[in-house]
């Protein structure tokens, strides 16, 4: 009897683990899958398409962190214009917070957030982890709670909800990795004033290590850079098709 019932708890383990991993792998492959898939084309969406505040970290007297031979605000801003293509060609409407080498303040790129009435707000930087460190991958940052200003603006119901963040930084994330295949190191939640004080789902992506030898490498590629904004991209636009569902199925329900 002990014979059969340690039988049974054996094979109850082996289902469970191979349950387990077919769960990991069929995520590994639907990240793949996205990844690879063309984002929609102008046209998708029904209503009046969305708009998106691009951020390019620092600016002007403000250069940011500096490691091999890159400067993080020439560098944010030029992934920054790589996203805001991808985002148009995908039907979305997007302001850039700065165009060109410009100084502003925090306060300045997460108003504009409520300014426009955005949808979403995406401000994108450079990691660094000290000279000769090899720290690498990606990782999202966005705010458990919104600043005191933010959560005035922030509509309720069908609108924009503070838990929006959480998913928002999730799917940029996963999509930004699986595009560019880089260390994925997560979601984190920070109170940093651009995302905290924007009056929508908002994130702040570190899009890699300047300071590490390999990964810098591959930035300086403009290839690679692609890759970082079309992944970005496609954790935008399916946040923002997701909430889209979201809004139709309460306004469904409604009737």
């Amino acid at each position: 009897m002990k014979f059969r019932t340690l039988i049974a708890l054996s094979l109850q383990t082996v289902v469970a683990f191979l349950a387990l991993g077919g769960s990991v792998y069929s995520l590994v492959w639907l990240e793949q899958r996205q990844a690879a898939e063309p984002l929609p084309r102008e046209g998708f969406w029904n209503e009046r398409a969305p708009i998106v505040v691009v951020d390019a970290g620092h600016g002007g007297h403000d250069g940011g962190a500096v490691a091999n031979g890159v400067i993080e605000k020439n560098m944010s801003l030029d992934i920054a214009n790589r996203l805001k293509k991808e985002l148009e060609a995908a039907g979305v409407r997007v302001v850039m917070t700065r165009s060109g080498d410009r100084f502003l303040t925090l306060d300045e790129r997460a108003a504009m957030a409520g300014t426009h009435e955005a949808a979403a707000f995406v401000s994108v930087h450079l990691n660094t982890d000290g000279e000769g460190s090899d720290a690498e991958g990606i990782e999202t940052y966005f705010a458990e709670g919104k600043g005191l200003m933010a959560r005035q603006l922030v509509q309720t119901g069908e609108g924009r909800r503070e838990g929006d963040g959480a998913e928002f930084a999730s799917r940029v994330q996963r999509l930004v990795c699986g595009a560019t295949q880089a260390e994925n190191r997560g979601i984190k939640a920070r109170d940093y004033a651009v995302v905290a004080r924007a009056a929508c789902p908002a994130v702040l992506v570190e899009c890699g290590f300047i300071t590490s030898a390999s990964e810098v490498v591959r930035l300086k590629q403009a290839g690679y850079r692609d890759k970082v904004a079309d992944g970005i991209a496609r954790g935008v636009v399916q946040f923002l098709q997701s909430r889209a569902a979201r809004a139709g199925v309460i306004a469904a329900v409604a009737k």
